[in-house]
């Protein structure tokens, strides 16, 4: 098979869910990979903190993130032409031959009303740019669920043929630690007695019905981790905590303390949140919408994300399926073999 390039740009950027895939991937692929030549390529001011045996690692150009991205990786692989340029995390490089892409949802497509400030909507023309390119382009594209796959072949019908599904997994979990003083950090939140959220305020991931669902349920007390924005003019209610930005360690000590973890995304191409919170052992309330009936089953108490009048309390005493049968489903060890025998079609 061709020698494969991993575009290493996730290694300088923040924590989230595709730079989760693109770690665990590359993690798992340096497991299978011997004997396939393999090159995590990262900007030169940047080290790797991956533990790999299989896949080399090499520094190259003198720019950092988008800037390197599209100049420095491109120019490198316009030079290394034998080779196979793996990018994870939605975004290729746009003067470089043909490669392999994740394009994990196309949310930026679908819902243009949520993007309101100047930089999202600069973000959304950027991320549609970058569909049209690498549908067009691509040797192969990937994607995280077979809704995405669906949702990218009905608005990009030139892809439609050389999509693949290489889905998320929630095995890293287990790799993180309870942080011991976690009621010292927030003596306001008391086991069993809070519900949690990893999310933000942004219109797509519908922090406005934990809202909603606060101020009709005064009672009860909801926590959100994860970036604070977009906010100014949104009255947050006096039982909402807003945590910010929260350590692995942290998010982990908080769903397993949790009364539930609720995620009432209105638009997901994979939902990882509430896989990693069923991983912990939460209870999960999930809407209903887009992927995340595929990933979660019947393991979680659906809601409709816009109706505000749910009981969770009620909601929570209903049955649900074995969780088991769910988690059994994902591994990144399947997702990585998967990845590479898409690779090995490649030649």
């Amino acid at each position: 098979m061709k020698k494969i390039v991993i575009n290493g740009k996730f290694l300088c950027d923040r924590m989230q869910g595709i730079v989760r895939y693109a770690r665990e991937i590359v993690t798992s692929l340096d497991e299978i990979c011997d004997g396939v030549d393999v090159t995590l390529l990262i900007p030169s001011s940047t080290e790797c903190d991956l533990s790999l045996k299989n896949i080399k690692t090499e520094k190259y150009g003198k720019h950092s993130g988008i800037k390197w991205e599209q100049r420095d990786l491109a120019k490198y692989m316009r030079g290394h032409k034998d080779c196979i340029c793996l990018n994870l995390c939605n975004v290729a490089p746009i003067h470089a031959p043909a490669g392999v892409t994740v394009i994990h949802d196309v949310m930026y497509k679908v819902n243009p009303s949520h993007y309101t400030t100047l930089r999202n909507r600069l973000s959304r023309m950027w991320h549609c740019y970058q569909y049209r390119v690498i549908t067009k382009r691509e040797l192969a594209v990937l994607t995280v669920s077979e809704f995405s796959k669906n949702d990218l072949i009905k608005i990009y019908h030139k892809c439609d043929g050389k999509v693949y599904v290489v889905p998320s997994a929630w095995q890293h979990v287990k790799k993180f630690e309870e942080n011991p003083d976690w009621q010292t950090a927030y003596p306001f939140l008391r086991p069993e007695e809070f519900y949690f959220s990893l999310s933000t305020l942004a219109k797509n991931k519908n922090g406005k019905w934990i809202l909603e669902v606060a101020k009709n349920n005064p009672d009860a007390i909801f926590a959100i981790g994860g970036k604070y924005y977009e906010t100014d003019d949104t009255e947050i209610p006096s039982n909402v905590h807003m945590l910010g930005f929260i350590s692995d360690e942290d998010a982990c000590s908080l769903i397993k303390n949790c009364k539930a973890f609720i995620h009432p995304s209105l638009y997901e191409g994979f939902g990882l949140p509430p896989l990693e919170a069923l991983a912990l052992g939460a209870e999960v309330v999930s809407s209903n919408t887009t992927s995340l009936p595929e990933v979660l089953g019947d393991s979680v108490h659906y809601i409709d994300p816009y109706d505000y009048s749910v009981d969770l309390d009620k909601l929570l005493k209903e049955p649900v399926a074995d969780r088991q049968k769910v988690l059994d489903k994902f591994s990144w060890e399947k997702s990585a073999e998967r990845l590479l025998d898409i690779l090995k079609t490649l030649n």
